[in-house]
């Protein structure tokens, strides 16, 4: 829509459906036969707005638990992520000079990813696959290797253990970034808040208080469900997991 991200679209139109409930409700209940406007009829409105409220709080917190769930196992494997690229550098760095090169592959991928805050977008096989390339360019070097020294043998087999471990984080990370909403309960969730306020708007007063209070609640619950896709993309948009830790890493490897 317009080339606004999923996210932004699904909270565009959730504001143009809760607006039009609301203020189209304010603006023509008066056309009603005055049989559906008596204190009764009201009455039932108001606890048919309950309803659907109740249902919409409790659908939005089980969605803002998800999501905050999604975005902290994230951050956690990034951390995690991160430590074993310290790791893998360590091991490579008691190669000695056979494991310079692979060394400095490593520390170019790690300061691309600080330069670009690009930690891993690769869900789609078009897009970023450098971390794997790099990983597995660094086996190959190990691999290619013709060593004699037992231990240092041993120290190769370590630092491939390491990039190995390395793969399965980083399609741990992978796993986690796409931890969408299903658009079912999403366009289940957008019509109950759009009848909540559209029973809100039942004989509600005609003045600029109550319409800038429908306009600005309207904003700020199509806020709330943007924030909640966007956190189920933790590499994407505003809030994205951070890049302190390869920030961190990168220094350890320039050491």
């Amino acid at each position: 829509m317009l080339g606004l991200s999923y996210e932004a679209s699904v909270a565009l139109v959730t504001f143009l459906c809760l607006t039009t409930a609301s203020l189209g409700t304010l603006f023509t209940y008066h056309h009603l036969p005055d049989h559906h406007l008596d204190d009764k009829t009201l009455d039932i409105v108001r606890i048919v707005a309950n309803i659907f409220g109740l249902l919409s709080s409790l659908v939005l917190g089980l969605l803002v638990s998800s999501a905050s769930s999604n975005f902290s196992d994230v951050d956690k494997a990034v951390h995690a992520y991160a430590t074993e690229l310290i790791l893998l550098d360590r091991a490579l760095r008691d190669l000695g000079p056979d494991g310079e090169p692979a060394r400095a592959e490593l520390t170019g991928y790690v300061a691309n990813v600080v330069a670009m805050r690009d930690v891993e977008r690769p869900s789609l096989p078009s897009e970023n696959r450098t971390a794997e390339g790099t990983l597995h360019d660094i086996s190959a070097r190990l691999s290619a290797l013709k060593l004699t020294d037992p231990q240092m043998i041993s120290q190769r087999d370590v630092a491939k253990a390491e990039v190995t471990t390395l793969l399965r984080a980083r399609w741990g990370i992978i796993d986690r970034t796409e931890g969408s909403v299903p658009a079912p309960l999403m366009v289940a969730l957008v019509i109950w808040l759009a009848m909540t306020m559209a029973c809100y708007g039942f004989r509600a007063p005609k003045n600029a208080i109550v319409v800038i209070g429908f306009v600005v609640s309207s904003a700020l619950l199509s806020g709330a469900i943007y924030m909640i896709l966007d956190m189920g993309r933790p590499f994407d948009g505003p809030i994205q997991a951070s890049s302190a830790p390869f920030v961190h890493t990168l220094a350890e490897l320039k050491r």
